[in-house]
């Protein structure tokens, strides 16, 4: 393991394994906070699975731009695509459409991984004709789900590393919560039908053909469906800071999952507040013996009703708080 500054004084762990690049590099904001990954990390393997998708996604584009065999596996990934929403459209059982193609994605992983020599499903480098090329924002999913599959290995190993007993604990607890929150993967792909190719052609193909051994137990249609529905409308977004609302960029998201019990109001009495790896919620006013605490859904308090109603319909509900509720009689008693 490796550190370096870069020019901004952050500092990053790059990678010691051949399977990967060893020009990629994780970035922390501080010697402290890359101190603490580290620590909780057993045996690397966050680091290095974290690395391993990088490195996949970078080749998986190269590959593509330049290969015209890959050129035409791109086209009949589109047609397959469309194929697959046409017959979701078709379904008279959606739900049990949509299991059914969960375990097909699955059946379908196995039997090609059953052709490979073990040395073969090793090097992840002969695999890259068989992970399929995902965009940006299957790349950041998959992140995030290889973050929840670590949380639980470690839960899983604590009695074999080194890592205290109040971390594990604090992690065991937040994947019991984790549990108990609502997944909404079947109302997500009813209204973006693409999202079922996505999610069962691409992002799970991708964790299956390349995940390191140690979590690959953890790789399954129920688990990674899971993961993927109560992520959906309980995470929260890693925005850059110090920047005007416009201009911030989504750097990731994060799943706190104690605190997605917070409903939504568009006048809330708490704000969060991202500290390190930690989020704090503040109130921002007095509140009443018995009041409900509630936070803001996504970035659009500061808009007009219409936009923020708009907005939350990806929460899959119709927002009747206390602002929306007297905006919408204003309006009526106007009309």
């Amino acid at each position: 393991m490796s550190r370096k500054n870069k020019q901004n004084n952050s500092t990053s762990v790059s990678t010691s394994d051949s399977a990967s690049d060893s020009s990629l590099a994780l970035y922390f904001c501080s010697q402290p906070c890359m101190d603490q990954f580290i620590a909780l990390d057993i045996d690397d393997l966050y680091r290095e699975s974290l690395l391993n998708v990088e490195s996949l996604f970078i080749k998986g584009l190269n590959e593509y731009q330049y290969d015209l065999e890959r050129k035409k596996q791109e086209e009949a990934e589109i047609e397959a695509e469309l194929k697959l929403e046409n017959e979701l459209k078709q379904a008279k059982d959606i739900e049990l459409f949509i299991f059914q193609k969960w375990q097909e994605a699955d059946i379908n992983c196995q039997l090609q991984l059953s052709k490979l020599k073990p040395k073969q499903r090793k090097n992840f480098n002969n695999l890259i004709y068989l992970i399929p090329k995902i965009n940006e924002n299957e790349y950041m999913e998959i992140k995030y789900i290889i973050g929840i599959l670590y949380q639980m290995y470690k839960r899983d190993n604590c009695e074999n590393n080194k890592l205290s007993l109040s971390s594990v604990s604090l992690s065991s607890l937040e994947l019991q919560i984790f549990q108990f929150l609502q997944s909404n993967e079947i109302e997500k792909i009813r209204k973006y039908p693409y999202l079922l190719h996505s999610y069962t052609n691409k992002i799970y193909k991708f964790l299956k053909m390349s995940t390191l051994e140690k979590l690959q137990s953890y790789i399954t249609p129920s688990i990674i469906r899971s993961i993927i529905g109560k992520s959906l409308t309980n995470v929260f977004g890693i925005w850059s800071i110090d920047e005007p609302d416009e201009n911030k960029e989504l750097l990731g998201y994060s799943l706190y999952p104690s605190s997605s019990f917070f409903n939504h109001s568009c006048k809330p009495n708490l704000i969060k507040i991202k500290k390190g790896s930690k989020i704090i919620f503040k109130l921002v006013k007095n509140i009443q013996k018995n009041e409900e605490l509630c936070i803001h859904y996504g970035n659009s308090i500061n808009s007009v009703l219409e936009i923020r109603q708009k907005d939350l319909k990806e929460w899959f509900f119709d927002c009747l708080c206390e602002r929306c509720v007297e905006e919408m009689n204003l309006k009526n008693a106007k009309n």
